[in-house]
């Protein structure tokens, strides 16, 4: 009852916060929610700067674009990920150089990614999926030992943890998607953040052309720059921001109930000789929960059967979402043998937990004990 009643607050506050933003005339350019946004946003993961973007795909090229970085040098990243991650590498002009998965943990294998560095190799972009921290130890070990530029997608993670500090607090740029399907739904919106004024400056210059306008105007560098950026528009809508800043105050909330309704899940999984799920990295807290509750099927051939389960007692199980895009030309023609990846394509799916977070673990209960006769 205690989280329906929060929901319902959420969905109220939003009306009056939208509301509230019409009335104020909030509704272009950079008003004052905007600003609040950035600075409490930033605050809460543990950055100084944060800068707003049209969506989360923004953000990324943004943040690659303030690395500064050559032609054709290299950037690390997983197969096991969203295109958009991966397109801004592409646009900017870099080499993709994709890394395997972890068997247990489906986040990314530091050995295979430690053997894949050479001399080109000059940042690592990491995504933490559905909310699952990758190894954040063994990961900043690495960047450290090659000095290689971190930027931490953080899209699936809003408010997860790794040994008690925020995702997104360990990477010189960190990028979370705010659109409509995330913990923080501002429609359509992204937001990046750093530690570093530089690299917070140039990501305005990329995306948002006269905001900075001042700033630019003192810099030698840049002074020529300063009325027009870019001329990129990529900056978020307020009436967006405004919305999204409801989830954020209640994003803590609505983690705990989340975790709760997992860590529940993960002991009725745990008991199943059918159904598997991801490992969690040790000293880990997950959070955001984008896409739903990570299975693997273990019986491939039982595949359509188990599923049938599964829909027979009212569970909505959605098919993974990323493509191997290791072995898509749009992404480079060299060939990545990425074994792990590619055995969790068609066996793996999310179980979509209901908005109102009214979860029946006596019906999943009774659907994994089915499912175990079928092997």
């Amino acid at each position: 009852m205690l989280k329906f009643l929060l929901l319902i607050k959420i969905i109220i506050e939003k009306i009056i916060r939208l509301n509230l933003s019409f009335l104020k005339r909030e509704i272009t350019g950079y008003p004052k929610i905007v600003k609040k946004f950035e600075d409490e946003f930033s605050k809460y993961i543990g950055k100084k700067y944060g800068l707003s973007f049209c969506n989360g795909t923004s953000s990324i090229e943004a943040a690659i674009y303030a690395l500064d970085l050559s032609k054709n040098d290299e950037i690390l990243t997983t197969s096991s990920n969203f295109h958009a991650s991966l397109g801004p590498i592409k646009n900017l002009g870099h080499k993709i150089v994709f890394v395997d998965i972890e068997q247990n943990t489906l986040t990314i294998d530091c050995e295979d990614l430690e053997k894949k560095i050479n001399n080109q190799t000059k940042a690592l972009l990491i995504v933490h999926p559905w909310g699952y921290p990758c190894n954040m130890e063994k990961i900043i070990k690495i960047v450290e030992k090659y000095n290689l530029k971190l930027i931490e997608d953080c899209s699936h993670a809003h408010g997860a943890i790794y040994n008690n500090k925020k995702i997104g607090s360990f990477a010189h740029i960190s990028c979370f998607s705010l659109q409509g399907n995330k913990a923080v739904q501002a429609g359509e919106a992204g937001i990046a953040l750093t530690d570093d004024k530089n690299y917070y400056y140039r990501m305005s210059l990329y995306g948002h052309f006269n905001r900075h306008s001042e700033e630019f105007g003192k810099h030698s560098k840049y002074a020529f720059l300063s009325k027009t950026g870019l001329s990129k528009k990529l900056r978020a809508h307020p009436l967006g921001i405004s919305l999204g800043y409801v989830d954020f105050k209640n994003l803590e909330t609505l983690n705990t109930y989340k975790n709760c309704i997992y860590n529940k899940i993960d002991s009725l999984i745990s008991n199943s000789k059918s159904v598997e799920t991801m490992m969690l990295n040790k000293d880990s807290v997950r959070g955001g929960f984008f896409g739903g509750y990570p299975i693997i099927l273990k019986n491939f051939e039982n595949i359509v059967k188990i599923k049938k389960i599964f829909e027979n007692h009212n569970f909505n199980i959605n098919s993974y979402y990323w493509y191997n895009h290791h072995k898509m030309e749009a992404f480079g023609n060299e060939k990545f043998v990425l074994p792990v990846t590619e055995s969790i394509q068609k066996k793996m799916y999310l179980i979509k937990i209901p908005y109102f977070l009214n979860f029946n673990f006596k019906k999943l209960k009774d659907c994994l004990h089915e499912c175990d006769k079928v092997n």
